[in-house]
């Protein structure tokens, strides 16, 4: 195995300008064939191609490393990657004369740079730097984004419904559904042309205000947040977020617990218009057995609440866990009914 064949697959964070004039921007490095690869770190879209042997560095010693093709200070790179930097060291010492190689090698580094490969596997890669990531983030911290989001939304010109009768209707409903706390908000000028419950993440449900003029009771409104959990619960919403926000940002989340606002910006308008994933139905009517709710409202409601019905819906209707069974108490009684459609005029 060659040197630049252990690196091919190694990927991480650095900053890119065209000229030493131009903004810098986020960008993923990676190696090809005797080249660097410089690639967007959003929509991967390749930027440049840098032969390898011709990279030189401008600034020996100093940190961040700063590069450019021929030392002609054109293109510009900064790296502050301890590994995308050892490892272009010792490619590009394997792609000069072997006395060369010999002379600048040594076990020390070798060794470093064997661990750093294995590291490099599990954590820069950015599928796993995703999943990793998303596994160590706290619900804390993935409470104050999903605020962070809804903020958004509102900038963007929604609004946030509440009354002083239709609040205690949600939470009624909050409580009956979910065994641990979650807040369902009902948000009117959403942009988005269907409108659904949108698990956003951490413990935050989207209602959009539309939904209450088309669910025929209660218990069909609440089988759409049901089936909006389960989506969520098959499918770490993190993640999504994590891709939106890039490379970069993900790993200074991963490293300092913070994720700038600027990698966030567009993402709750994104996600709103993403096509919603189509849920396990078996795991639904799990959900629903757990909840004590039948599925029937829900398939049976005259406008379909939630886009995924188109597939399952037969199923669920099969397979009401709640099926002859006794007649079940209202989730919210007339009143609290009538206060929870209104909750946008108070």
């Amino acid at each position: 195995m060659t040197a630049l064949d252990q690196y091919r697959r190694l990927e991480g964070p650095g900053l890119w300008a065209a000229s030493g004039a131009d903004q810098r921007r986020e960008v993923v490095v990676s190696f090809g064939e005797a080249t660097l690869v410089i690639s967007d770190s959003r929509s991967m879209i390749v930027l440049s191609h840098w032969s390898l042997p011709a990279v030189v560095r401008l600034n020996p010693g100093k940190r961040p490393a700063l590069y450019s093709p021929e030392g002609d200070g054109g293109e510009v790179l900064e790296l502050d990657d301890d590994w995308l930097i050892d490892a272009l060291k010792v490619v590009q010492a394997a792609l000069s004369p072997p006395r060369s190689l010999f002379a600048r090698l040594r076990k020390p580094v070798l060794g470093a740079l064997s661990l750093a490969v294995v590291l490099a596997a599990a954590l820069i890669v950015p599928p796993a730097l995703v999943t990793h990531t998303a596994s160590v983030v706290p619900m804390a911290k993935r409470v104050e984004l999903a605020d962070r989001l809804r903020h958004d939304l509102v900038l963007s010109g929604a609004r946030v419904c509440q009354s002083p009768y239709g609040d205690p209707a949600i939470a009624s409903l909050q409580r009956r559904l979910f065994q641990s706390p979650v807040q369902i908000v009902v948000m009117r000028g959403l942009p988005v042309d269907q409108p659904r419950v949108q698990h956003v993440m951490g413990r935050l449900f989207l209602l959009d205000a539309r939904l209450l003029d088309e669910a025929e009771s209660p218990e069909a409104l609440a089988g759409a947040v049901l089936l909006a959990a389960q989506r969520n619960a098959d499918d770490d919403p993190l993640h999504p977020l994590l891709r939106h926000a890039g490379v970069v940002a993900t790993f200074r989340l991963l490293t300092s617990a913070d994720l700038p606002a600027s990698a966030t910006s567009g993402y709750a308008q994104a996600l709103l218009r993403a096509p919603l994933a189509v849920p396990d139905a078996a795991s639904v009517l799990e959900r629903f057995e757990r909840a004590e709710l039948s599925t029937r409202p829900l398939v049976d409601n005259p406008f379909m609440l939630d886009p995924a019905l188109e597939q399952i819906a037969p199923a669920l209707r099969a397979g009401d866990p709640m099926a002859g069974e006794p007649p079940q108490t209202a989730l919210l009684n007339d009143g609290q009914w009538v206060s929870l459609l209104n909750i946008c005029d108070g």
